[in-house]
């Protein structure tokens, strides 16, 4: 066609209309706050359809040069290029989840009933917890005796390591899979990685043979680390559950009618004492330093290990907590610390639910 032009005895015909749920504005928001310096991913869903209103890769690259046919200089530098600008981060990049991950050890356990909202672990975090060796907590002066929704706004490794070795390596690998940690999101994209999480402990049989492996690992598992790595697609699509009714949302680019799939089966108090756990995140937590004023913003952090390179960076969550209307998954290669990640997610729901509120005004008006 390029070549030879239509052929002149046939009409053309418009096809049917197709329609995004993507928010141009904060697509454009989330490429100018990464700018040139951030490498990493943002992807924004709408809670309750799975609507994807941002997705967004970074570094990125002129598609404008692949009209037509891509020069093939342009494309060996783009190949050549250290930092993967043609692999889209945001379903397709592979990462230890960290401490956003402590979410689902805190659904797990829950689920199962060896905890409540209100449970306190047998050793309080001095620091540090001793399985064979001594697990650090990420803070060396420790948080003393917690409560799971303390221990989420404070991001205590130690009352989660401990969260972990009650629920026991097969019924967390067996949860992880439930929540489907191990999947695809099933976004209407091509090219999505599967995430990647142990479906068994013959998992670790099959890998490690005759060698054997440590117990200890459900230690790493219950905090995000190990034989766990997961896209920030999927990693929203779970927040979407934590978000609404415990039901995750399929995410997607095109608009039809939204599927969803109950993945948490807690009773509504439950429900609601994680999110309030969450909003503490933020209010007094580990994301403090994020606050946006006159917005109640719900999340988590993580700080995820990436020898030998510097910390990953995670944010995951949700805003305003009474009524979401947006879900951010934020990821930022080597940002050190998770709330690097947070000051750019709730920046972002800022943009998008001011904006709403404008033209929500104006509709109505």
């Amino acid at each position: 066609v390029r070549d030879n032009g239509v052929r002149p005895d046939e009409q053309a015909e418009a096809p049917p209309p197709l329609r995004t749920n993507l928010d141009l504005d904060l697509q454009r928001y989330a490429h100018e706050y990464f700018g040139d310096s951030l490498r990493g991913a943002v992807v924004a869903l709408e809670p309750k359809t799975g609507g994807v209103l941002a997705l967004y890769s970074a570094p990125s690259y002129d598609i404008n040069r692949f009209i037509g046919g891509v020069p093939p200089k342009y494309y060996a530098s783009l190949q050549a290029d250290p930092h993967h600008p043609l692999t889209n981060r945001a379903l397709q990049g592979l990462y230890a989840p960290a401490s956003t991950w402590k979410l689902a050890t805190a659904v797990i356990g829950l689920e199962l009933g060896l905890v409540t909202m209100d449970t306190r672990m047998p050793t309080p975090c001095t620091g540090g917890y001793w399985y064979g060796r001594v697990f650090k907590c990420w803070d060396k002066n420790g948080h003393g005796d917690v409560t799971l929704a303390q221990a989420i706004a404070k991001s205590c490794d130690v009352y989660f390591y401990q969260l972990g070795l009650k629920i026991q390596l097969s019924r967390l690998l067996a949860g992880g899979v439930k929540l489907g940690f191990g999947e695809r999101t099933g976004i209407d994209l091509p090219s999505e990685s599967r995430s990647i999480w142990p479906e068994s402990v013959n998992y670790f049989n099959k890998k490690y043979g005759p060698r054997g492996w440590n117990p200890s690992v459900v230690l790493s598992l219950s905090i995000g680390q190990a034989n766990n790595s997961q896209t920030p697609l999927n990693m929203a699509r779970f927040y979407t559950a934590l978000a609404t009714d415990g039901a995750a949302s399929t995410p997607q680019i095109v608009a039809h009618a939204p599927t969803r799939k109950q993945i948490i089966n807690l009773d509504k108090d439950k429900l609601e004492g994680l999110r309030l756990a969450l909003a503490d995140v933020v209010s007094r937590g580990t994301a403090a330093g994020a606050q946006i004023q006159g917005l109640t913003i719900a999340g988590k952090t993580g700080t995820a290990q990436n020898p030998p390179h510097p910390d990953n960076a995670w944010f995951v969550g949700y805003a305003p907590v009474d009524d979401p209307k947006i879900v951010i998954a934020v990821m930022i290669e080597e940002g050190l610390h998770g709330s690097a990640a947070a000051k750019v997610a709730t920046k972002l729901m800022e943009r998008y639910l001011k904006k709403r509120l404008t033209l929500n005004t104006v509709t109505n008006d």
